[in-house]
């Protein structure tokens, strides 16, 4: 069945980026042997992507070619005129709960929550995630974006897998949805 995924990185500390957004930290990890962290093979599961609109305006910042050209991507936003610019790329601006659920029955791959903190919120608030795969990087930022900086539901998830990268110092964990 599709699943509703996160599939994120955060530092030790718990932040996905910098306060002012930056993610410059995730560029600045050691990786000598070039892994892509499991990326490759996740982003062949998705078929949709969802990421709020800070996420997207980061994304287009790095000054590179759409990355996700060959799916779906929806921004969410509450501004119904937000102008996107990018192939297969819309606006999502209301909904969200009916879209992910019509999203889910009329697709054969999951849907990829990229971000940013506050879309996560949103999505365990409204129990709209399945699973979590967190890529914990190693290094402490001290302050940031919270990978849930509002109170979310409590929910409970179990760790269904672990992956050490000993040349990177990255784990990745996957959790689902109990």
């Amino acid at each position: 069945m599709q699943k509703v995924v996160l599939y994120i990185a955060a530092s030790i500390d718990g932040f996905i980026a910098r306060k002012n957004g930056d993610l410059d930290w995730l560029d600045n990890l050691p990786n000598p042997d070039q892994i892509d962290h499991g990326y490759k093979d996740f982003l062949a599961t998705v078929g949709t992507i969802i990421m709020g609109r800070a996420t997207y305006e980061k994304l287009l910042s790095f000054g590179l070619d759409w990355m996700y050209a060959d799916k779906n991507t929806y921004v969410v936003t509450h501004n119904k005129n937000y102008v996107v610019n990018t192939p297969a790329t819309f606006v999502l601006a209301e909904n969200l709960p009916e879209f992910i659920q019509k999203t889910l029955q009329t697709t054969t791959k999951d849907i990829w929550l990229v971000g940013g903190g506050e879309l996560v919120s949103y999505f365990v608030q409204h129990q709209l995630l399945d699973r979590i795969i967190l890529s914990v990087i190693p290094v402490t930022l001290g302050e940031g974006v919270p990978l849930f900086p509002q109170k979310t539901l409590e929910t409970n998830w179990q760790l269904t897998h672990v992956e050490h990268f000993k040349s990177t110092g990255v784990v990745g964990l996957t959790y689902d949805k109990k």
